[in-house]
Parts: C-alpha cells; sequence; structure tokens
C-alpha cells in the first residue's frame, strides 16, 4: 500500500487508514477488507511515531525511516 494512501492533501499531520484509504474504484474495493485494513493502521502509527521522533509532518516524513521501522517489526514490504 503506498503511503501517499494515507496522506490528506489538505490536512497536515493527519493520516488515515482503513476503509478511509484513498484509492480508485478496484484499488480502493481491494482496500476494504481486514487484513488491509490492519496493515494500513500500523503503517500509519509507525509514521506518526516517526514523524514525532524526526520532528517532521506526518507529509514530509523520511519514508525510508518508517519502512526501516516496520521491517524492525517483522513487516515484509519489500
Amino acid at each position: 500500500v503506498p503511503y501517499g494512501c494515507l496522506v490528506p492533501q489538505s490536512v497536515d499531520n493527519l493520516l488515515v487508514a482503513g476503509r478511509c484509504v484513498a484509492g480508485d474504484k478496484i484499488s480502493h474495493s481491494a482496500m476494504r477488507n481486514m487484513m488491509a485494513c490492519t496493515v494500513t493502521g500500523q503503517g500509519a502509527g509507525v509514521a506518526a511515531a516517526v514523524s514525532v521522533r524526526e520532528a517532521a509532518s506526518t507529509g514530509t516524513v523520511d519514508i525510508t525511516k518508517v519502512q526501516d521501522e516496520l521491517e524492525r517489526q517483522g513487516v515484509r514490504i519489500r
């Protein structure tokens, strides 16, 4: 799931997860299952924590640091 799906365009420091993520009709219908809701929630939580730790907004957070933390938690992303 691309990180940009979780980042609203017009509200800074807000992340959306679960059934609220952005997408077209096909991708959005695939994202409405519980597993997709779970993983977007974990990604949003990690991104929020990294943004606080790095003193960056959620829109400008270093995505490689978010990915590194997710991998440290055992998430397969690559």
